[in-house]
C-alpha cells in the first residue's frame, strides 16, 4: 500500500510548510491527486487517520480531491481532459495521447489555527 508513505510524506511537507508558524492546531489538510497517480482514497484516508492519532495533526481533517487527467493528442494536437481511461481524443477519437497532468499528488493548502514567527 503505497497510501501510507505517501501520506508520510505529505505530512512531512505539511510540517514544513509550518516550521516558520506558531501553531496551536492543524483543522485540515487539503490534498489533490490525479487520477493517474492511481491514489486509492479509503486507503489514503486511513493512512492519514492512523499516522495523525496524537502530535501536531491530532483532529485535523482530511480532504481529498481526484483531478481529471489532462492529456495532448499526438494525433490532432487538441488539449483535453477525461475522467476515464484509457484517453481517447474528442475530436479524432485517437488514444494516442501525451499526459500533461492528473499523474501527480501534492499538498495544496493546510487550515490552521496560529501566527507567524
Amino acid at each position: 500500500m503505497h497510501e501510507a508513505s505517501l501520506m508520510e510524506n505529505i505530512l512531512r511537507s505539511a510540517q514544513a510548510a509550518l516550521a516558520s508558524y506558531r501553531v496551536d492546531r492543524v483543522n485540515a489538510l487539503y490534498v489533490r491527486a490525479g487520477k493517474m497517480a492511481n491514489v486509492m482514497p479509503h486507503a489514503l484516508q486511513f493512512a492519514f487517520q492512523s499516522q495523525t492519532e496524537s502530535g501536531l495533526f491530532a483532529g485535523a481533517v482530511l480532504h481529498l480531491q481526484i483531478e481529471p487527467v489532462s492529456a495532448r493528442c499526438r494525433r490532432c494536437g487538441l488539449d483535453y481532459q477525461s475522467e476515464i481511461i484509457p484517453l481517447t481524443c474528442p475530436a479524432c477519437a485517437s488514444h494516442d495521447a501525451e499526459i500533461t497532468g492528473g499523474d501527480s499528488v501534492y499538498l495544496s493548502s493546510i487550515d490552521f489555527d496560529g501566527e507567524e514567527i
